[in-house]
């Protein structure tokens, strides 16, 4: 981390004796007039300035290198078709303007198909909440769809490129979030090349779902506390919790800390940062009338054997031969366990460490994945738990990276991240054999 100190002045600090400085100072007198100031007394450098541009750069660089992945794996896998990157399956229908330019894959495809059709209406002016599988919910979670909207200033043709866009954006700025927190905790700026290692960001550049921004988000709340700058903290609450509803933990972990200190203007602050979230979904209601949630969610009522703990013992079986099917229960059950020890960290650094509203968020996302097991489909797929706890992960990472001063064991709180990433790199296999494939040809 570079040094604020001013640089040093060898004429000033180079110890001499009397005579010494007799026979030097009608020297030192006589130059003085011909040689500038500044030359003799030097400014010191903007070192704030030099690190945000030393972060930019290298969180260009990891914007570069996944719209480079994404270049490759369109052109030489997906025939050059773009949209391919939505994952739309043959098992919905597409709005009729979209069908014709979509990429088709066999199945249900994956959740950025919707965000895609969101993005093309987020005022539910074309009628597409009939093709969408949950309408109220893709709706809730606006904030990508939305600033693809805007980006592309409405013009449909221009709608899908603007979201690709906006996903490298937030990877862009994850990265440089985390390279600013590297520096702030003296570690190099190359650091924020580690968010590219978030399995949100890897599902994010392979499917368009919206759970990298919150991932960058959380990075941000993170930097931003630490930094107290309360005004941006408090727009990154705002957006948080419009990419989706887990982004609102963010502000609630911010509040319980005001609480704790019985600061309640200050707790009140943070939680009006929920607000327009909360105005969103009370027009989505007005906008797509129907039944209303009452009561605990169905994916929160607890059930053993649909839980972390049920599918850790229990993986889910794949229709592969046995050896393929032993190696994806394996590493479902690993990811599984890394997960496990991600909650338990958060546990561990809000009861050993310093509370913080950081601190606080991640143990309420550790709270919502134990609870987590009306809907076996969170834990099935290593795709859905990996990029809805995202935050928890980087939260978990950037405490204890923070709170480690004297054991440099910091970097342990990768382990976690990256078991998930090679569960999640088996799915890419394929991917990455056209690549390489298509590359050495060349």
């Amino acid at each position: 981390m570079p040094s604020n100190k001013p640089p040093t002045c060898h004429f000033a600090c180079r110890p001499r004796s009397n005579a010494t400085q007799g026979r030097t100072g009608a020297a030192l007198d006589s130059t003085s007039a011909q040689v500038p100031y500044f030359l003799i007394l030097p400014r010191a450098p903007n070192h704030s300035l030099a690190s945000a541009r030393v972060s930019l750069a290298w969180a260009a660089l990891a914007c570069a290198l996944l719209l480079l992945w994404q270049f490759l794996n369109v052109h030489y896998n997906r025939e050059d078709n773009w949209t391919a990157l939505f994952l739309t399956g043959e098992a919905f229908p597409a709005p009729p303007e979209l069908a014709a330019s979509t990429y088709r894959f066999p199945g249900d495809g994956y959740d950025g198909q919707f965000y895609r059709y969101v993005a093309h209406d987020p005022l539910l002016r074309r009628g597409t909440q009939r093709y969408l599988d949950a309408p109220r919910q893709r709706y809730r979670r606006i904030l990508v769809p939305a600033l693809a909207f805007v980006l592309a200033a409405g013009r449909q043709p221009w709608i899908d490129g603007a979201y690709i866009a906006v996903i490298a954006l937030f990877v862009l700025l994850g990265a440089y979030w985390l390279s600013r927190w590297s520096v702030l905790h003296g570690h190099h700026p190359g650091w924020g090349l580690a968010f590219l290692l978030v399995p949100a960001t890897l599902i994010s550049m392979d499917r368009m779902t919206v759970d990298v921004a919150l991932a960058a988000l959380a990075v941000a709340a993170a930097y931003y506390w630490e930094t107290q700058s309360f005004p941006q903290l408090y727009g990154i609450l705002v957006l948080a919790g419009l990419v989706r509803e887990t982004g609102m933990l963010l502000a609630a972990g911010c509040c319980a800390y005001e609480l704790l200190r019985r600061r309640l203007t200050r707790s009140a602050m943070w939680a009006s940062a929920v607000l327009p979230t909360l105005a969103w979904y009370v027009l989505l209601q007005r906008m797509l009338p129907g039944q209303t949630e009452q009561g605990v969610p169905r994916w929160y009522l607890w059930n053993k054997d649909r839980s972390l703990f049920g599918y850790i013992l229990h993986p889910p079986r794949y229709p592969l031969p046995a050896v393929r099917e032993a190696l994806a229960r394996s590493m479902d059950a690993i990811a599984l366990v890394a997960l496990l020890a991600v909650l338990l960290t958060a546990v561990w650094l809000l009861w050993r460490r310093p509370v913080s509203p950081m601190a606080i968020s991640a143990l309420l996302f550790a709270f919502v994945a134990l609870g987590l097991s009306g809907h076996s489909m969170y834990w099935v797929d290593c795709n859905e738990f990996a990029r809805i706890f995202s935050p928890l992960m980087i939260l978990a990472a950037l405490l204890y990276s923070a709170y480690q001063p004297v054991v440099n064991t910091w970097w342990l709180v990768l382990v976690p991240p990256v078991l998930i990433d090679l569960r999640l790199g088996i799915q890419l296999v394929s991917a990455i054999g056209g690549v390489l494939r298509g590359l050495l040809r060349l």
